[in-house]
């Protein structure tokens, strides 16, 4: 059991030097990852960022890592948990999966896979954003952020968090499922933990930093992401046996601005905007508060 730190092994299974941009937050959510679930591990990566670890001759994975398709990691993976089971071999899987990937082209082999009860780790290392093909908008993009495709703003559509709600959708699956940051390593590897340890699809939503596409210093990653989860907008917490229970809970939140200032893709936004975005903030975490935003028994 993961209490600190110290619980961790120090090798590294990926080694320095990989062709991801400075300050990637999505390289660091694997290197992480690896470390929970260690080198008898085999790695499923749908097309995107990460994509850029598999470049043929070299690469700087020490576990096994199969690219494929952008739709189609979560069907690979039942693959290999099927022929690894004929093969009589123990071996985890962890996709490891961009937020385009996940909350749109890839869905519906992920949803397939919960149903079923494939024994797997799914994380999206969400950037919010299609980052690898230059910066396009998923329905993890955030409300008013600019994009490729949303070059005046993302449309908040009613919602000005405007983000679908992809680890409430998976835990609807009745399987353990949860939001992280790379920000808070220790949560993270503790729902890392959790996640292996469940039979079936254990699911994670891992917000990560994008310096590229954001539009900030490569140095600041760690800050940013961290005033995601302190303002509010990114809420961590889990699902188990139909329930949530937040895992990160202040008495009080940072103001909202101080997460979006100091981004290119929300240097556009008006007062108003932010003050939606407050106000949408305020409204999401009475409801997490006051125990209203998840209500099921049982599945």
């Amino acid at each position: 059991m993961i209490k600190s730190f110290k619980d961790l092994p120090l090798e590294n299974l990926i080694s320095g030097g990989t062709p991801t941009c400075p300050g990637c937050g999505g390289e660091l959510g694997l290197k992480l990852a690896l470390k929970v679930m260690g080198k008898d591990t085999i790695v499923v990566n749908a097309s995107g960022c990460m994509t850029l670890l598999s470049n043929y001759p070299t690469t700087p994975m020490k576990v096994s890592f199969i690219h494929n398709a952008i739709e189609n990691a979560p069907a690979t993976a039942t693959g290999i948990m099927h022929a690894l089971d004929k093969l009589g071999r123990k071996m985890d899987i962890l996709c490891y999966v961009g937020d385009g990937a996940t909350y749109d082209i890839g869905f519906q082999s992920l949803s397939g896979a919960a149903a079923r009860g494939d024994n797997m780790v799914y994380v999206c290392y969400n950037n919010s954003c299609y980052g690898n093909t230059g910066n396009q908008w998923s329905t993890a993009t955030p409300a008013f952020a600019k994009t490729t495709t949303t070059p005046p703003g993302k449309k908040s559509r009613g919602n000005p968090l405007s983000r679908k709600d992809m680890a409430k959708i998976m835990g609807a699956h009745g399987i353990y499922s949860a939001t992280a940051s790379t920000a808070f390593p220790l949560d993270y590897l503790k729902k890392l933990e959790k996640a292996r340890a469940f039979k079936g699809v254990g699911f994670i939503d891992l917000l990560v930093n994008c310096p590229t596409n954001w539009g900030f210093s490569a140095a600041k990653g760690i800050e940013v992401i961290r005033l995601a989860v302190q303002t509010g907008i990114w809420p961590l917490y889990e699902v188990e046996n139909g329930k949530l229970e937040l895992t990160y809970n202040p008495k009080v939140l940072l103001p909202v601005e101080k997460f979006l200032k100091g981004q290119d893709r929300f240097k556009h936004l008006k007062k108003r905007d932010i003050q939606r975005i407050q106000e949408a903030v305020n409204t999401e975490w009475k409801q997490y508060r006051t125990g209203h935003y998840w209500e099921s028994d049982e599945y």
